[in-house]
C-alpha cells in the first residue's frame, strides 16, 4: 500500500503542464483566476520572479508534519533550535531519510518524503501550559491524514512517530479507523476540517513572505466567513477550512506560496505567485469545486488516499 496514488512523474517534452496536471486527476479551471471586485494589494515595493515557469519548481512529498508553535515567524532555521519539539520532530524525520543529502526539514520514509514545518496553529495550552510555552511538548498536525497528535513530548517523539508511520504504511486506508490508531497512540484525534490552506510567513528568511502571507490570510478568512467555512483553533465545527502560517517551504521568489490539502478527495495543491485578487477564485475553484487549478499557477499537485473521518 502506498500513500500516494500518483506523483507528478517525469517531464515529457511533448506534454504541456496542463496535460500532465490532467493526467494526475486534476481538472483545469475555466474560470478567471482573478477577482475584479477584490481591492487588496501587495505593496508596490515588493518584487517577485514572474518569468520562470512554476510547474516542476518543487519536488513531491508524502507526509507533512506541522508542529504548532503559535508564531508567525521563526529563526532562520525554524526547526534548528535544540531541545524544542520542532527540532525533535525534524531530527526524527532525518533519521528516516533514504538519501544521504536529505535535510532535517525534508526526508524520506515508507510514506514518501517527510516535510516538517513549524506552524502558527495554537491551542489554549500554548498560552497556559509551561511545557507548551517552552516547546517541551506540543501538538502536531499530520497531513494529508488530517490527524492531530496532541500533547506530544520531546521524549516520546521517536516512539510515537515511528509507530504512527508503521500504522499508516502497513494498513489498508479503506479499512483504517481513527479508533484503530488511538488504541496504540492515545494522543491521536481526528481533524474535522474539510481543508487546510498553508501560507509561508517566514519573514526572517524573506521579507516578501512576511508581508504577503498576512494579507492573503486576511482576505481568505474574510471570504471563508462569508461562506460560513471559517474555522480557527477554538472552533471545531466539522466541515470548515482553516488557514495557517508555516515556515519556509522553498521558493520565496514565488510568493505568495499557497499549499492546500483537501480531505475528501485526498488532493494536495501547491500554488505560487498568488495575490489578493486570486483569493476568491482559489477558494471557489480549488476547494469548493474539488481541486480545479490554473496550470500557470501550479508548482505541484498530488493525489493522496482520501480521508473519511
Amino acid at each position: 500500500m502506498t500513500i500516494l496514488n500518483k506523483f507528478f512523474g517525469k517531464s515529457n517534452n511533448k506534454q504541456t503542464p496542463e496535460d500532465e496536471i490532467q493526467q494526475l486527476g486534476f481538472e483545469i479551471s475555466n474560470c478567471s483566476q482573478t477577482c475584479d471586485d477584490c481591492t487588496a494589494k501587495f505593496p508596490k515595493s515588493l518584487t517577485f520572479e514572474e518569468s520562470e515557469p512554476l510547474w516542476h519548481s518543487t519536488k513531491p512529498f508524502g507526509l507533512h508534519l506541522n508542529v504548532s508553535t503559535g508564531r508567525i515567524d521563526w529563526p532562520h532555521d525554524a526547526t534548528g533550535t535544540p531541545n524544542t519539539l520542532s527540532h525533535a520532530v525534524a531530527s526524527w524525520a532525518s533519521k528516516h531519510s533514504k538519501s544521504n543529502d536529505a535535510s532535517p526539514s525534508s526526508s524520506s520514509s515508507s510514506l514518501g518524503t517527510i516535510k516538517v514545518t513549524c506552524s502558527s496553529f495554537a491551542g489554549e495550552e500554548m498560552f497556559s501550559n509551561d511545557d507548551y510555552i517552552n516547546e517541551q511538548m506540543g501538538d502536531v498536525l499530520v497531513l494529508p491524514y488530517f490527524l492531530w497528535i496532541k500533547g506530544l513530548k520531546i521524549s516520546d517523539v521517536d516512539k510515537v512517530m515511528t509507530k504512527l508511520v508503521h500504522i499508516l504504511s502497513t494498513t489498508d486506508h479503506e479499512n483504517l479507523q481513527v479508533s484503530d490508531i488511538q488504541q496504540q497512540i492515545p494522543q491521536i484525534i481526528p481533524d474535522t476540517n474539510k481543508a487546510y490552506i498553508l501560507l509561508c510567513s517566514h519573514r526572517t528568511r524573506d521579507k516578501r513572505c512576511g508581508v504577503t502571507a498576512p494579507i492573503m490570510k486576511k482576505e481568505m478568512e474574510l471570504y471563508l466567513r462569508e461562506l460560513d467555512l471559517y474555522r480557527d483553533m477554538c472552533d471545531s465545527s466539522p466541515g470548515g477550512v482553516q488557514v495557517g502560517f508555516i515556515n519556509h517551504v522553498g521558493g520565496h521568489k514565488y510568493a505568495a506560496n499557497v499549499i492546500i490539502y483537501l480531505k475528501s478527495s485526498g488532493k494536495n495543491i501547491w500554488l505560487a505567485l498568488c495575490k489578493p485578487n486570486n483569493v476568491r477564485p482559489i477558494i471557489d475553484e480549488c476547494i469548493l469545486h474539488g481541486g480545479k487549478v490554473w496550470p500557470e499557477k501550479v508548482r505541484l499537485v498530488q493525489k493522496f488516499d482520501p480521508i473519511e473521518w
